[in-house]
């Protein structure tokens, strides 16, 4: 979470969509909070329940939220890429040896390993209609995000790299047709919700 005083936003980080990144762009522009405050990965209901109040009260009015989504079978896939590092190998988490639809697979049990234990970016953002996130960008249109904060904060900004996923050391991150239905179907809030962003750019909560 990364409050941003003059421009009178809340970004909310949900992870694996360049998070790392944004902050390190948005640091210079953020509000001093109490240390509290300061959660990487605050999702949209524990916001609203635990920090909201708490940031109101701070800078005597209610700022936006705003966060960014990816779409699922990405996302997924850089978690998949992500957990095949050098510095996971031989723990529980790693994905190291493993196919990405072996990965996608074990996602989709009911009792999942360690490796596959992965949150949905619909549950993140606050799932229902409407969703509790004010302003929801799409990962793949990042200009039309650089382009909205650029104008809030006053400054140009441009994303530095940070984090990035080892695509050399993973393979295809094509899945079978079976598998990929099996997912949409169990991922369908989340991919009814990234379709709705997608075709928006940015998806504006509605009252």
């Amino acid at each position: 979470m990364l409050v941003l005083e003059r421009a009178r936003l809340v970004f909310l980080a949900n992870p694996k969509t360049a998070t790392q990144s944004i902050r390190a762009m948005l640091k210079p522009h953020a509000a001093v909070m109490p240390a509290d405050l300061a959660n990487r990965h605050v999702n949209a209901r524990a916001y609203d329940r635990r920090w909201k109040e708490a940031v109101v009260s701070h800078l005597g009015f209610a700022p936006e939220t705003f966060a960014v989504m990816r779409e699922p079978v990405a996302h997924l896939g850089s978690w998949y890429r992500y957990r095949q590092r050098p510095a996971l190998e031989g723990h529980e988490n790693s994905t190291k040896g493993l196919s990405f639809a072996e990965f996608i697979a074990a996602v989709l049990q009911p009792e999942k390993p360690a490796y596959a234990s992965i949150g949905q970016q619909d549950k993140f953002l606050g799932a229902g209609k409407p969703h509790q996130v004010d302003l929801i960008f799409d990962y793949a249109q990042m200009p039309m995000l650089l382009a909205f904060l650029s104008e809030r904060v006053g400054a140009p900004l441009t994303l530095p790299r940070r984090n990035v996923s080892p695509k050399e050391q993973s393979g295809s991150l094509e899945l079978p047709e079976d598998l990929r239905a099996r997912l949409r179907l169990a991922y369908a809030g989340e991919f009814d919700l990234y379709d709705r962003v997608r075709a928006a750019g940015v998806l504006r909560r509605t009252a």
